[in-house]
């Protein structure tokens, strides 16, 4: 029997969200590091998560305009902060694959690479100070005005059943249309997971004793991570072709991780669909 103990409390989790996103703007103004950035990347996400939510919940006042406006600014700072997660990644999976390994070219080849990619991340970083430094106003504006319209309904409560319901209707409703080749199409396969990534923050705003939507979540994760994997591999693959060509030893190693990492996601997107 679901308890009061085990409803979602929408609102309530949108401003937690906000107090963490504010810290991790702050965070990332001090220190760029790979930590505070995917922080900031993941929340920026979770409140995307939940306008999403509040999008198709009954009974919440309007704020269309105030979403559309938060979501403008959140979608600067999460782009900004993914490309500069992307690259911590990148340089760590590629440290990964000569950890241990003797062989001097594949070596050599992930040391220029590194380099590279290194440079760039530096880039990037201060690209995404920049960004922080002119939004950061405007996102805390922008997110009191959110808050502020939807003040009225701040006690809304959902049992864990209508969570459930909820989350596997949004995620039916926007999951990308499968083609003829959906297991072959690439962005058919990042679409799904970007899908089932805030499908999981909705099915989070369960609290962690409701275990039949926190076990939703959990397999929208195990989706969103495996098709994370493949997606970081397949990228990485692609940059190292062009960098050092077909024939090195790092490109063939990160596209036989790829080609492994693509096998399992398909494994999980049967399951899940």
């Amino acid at each position: 029997m679901t308890t009061s103990t085990t409803k979602a409390h929408p609102l309530l989790t949108l401003r937690e969200h906000i107090t963490a996103l504010e810290a991790a703007v702050t965070l990332c103004l001090a220190d760029p590091s790979a930590k505070p950035v995917h922080r900031l990347r993941t929340t920026t996400r979770r409140i995307e998560g939940q306008l999403a939510m509040l999008s198709v919940l009954p009974g919440i006042p309007r704020h269309k305009k105030e979403a559309g406006e938060a979501r403008k600014v959140l979608k600067k700072l999460r782009r900004a902060g993914g490309v500069v997660r992307d690259l911590d990644v990148q340089i760590h999976l590629i440290e990964g694959i000569v950890a241990g390994r003797r062989l001097r070219q594949l070596k050599d080849d992930s040391a220029k690479l590194c380099k590279d990619l290194e440079e760039e991340r530096k880039q990037a970083a201060q690209k995404l100070a920049r960004i922080l430094k002119k939004k950061q106003k405007d996102l805390a504006l922008t997110l009191v005005d959110l808050l502020n319209a939807l003040k009225a309904s701040e006690n809304y409560s959902l049992p864990a059943t209508e969570l459930v319901s909820i989350t596997q209707s949004w995620f039916s409703n926007n999951v990308p249309p499968e083609p003829k080749d959906s297991l072959e199409n690439p962005e058919y396969l990042h679409g799904v997971r970007k899908v089932a990534k805030l499908a999981r923050y909705i099915a989070e705003n369960a609290p962690k004793q409701a275990r039949t939507p926190r076990r939703l979540a959990a397999s929208f994760e195990t989706l969103q991570e495996s098709g994370g994997q493949w997606h970081d591999w397949m990228v990485l693959a692609e940059i190292a072709k062009k960098k050092l060509g077909g024939s090195s030893p790092l490109t063939k190693a990160l596209e036989r991780h790829n080609v492994a990492s693509l096998r399992a996601y398909r494994k999980h997107l049967r399951e899940m669909l």
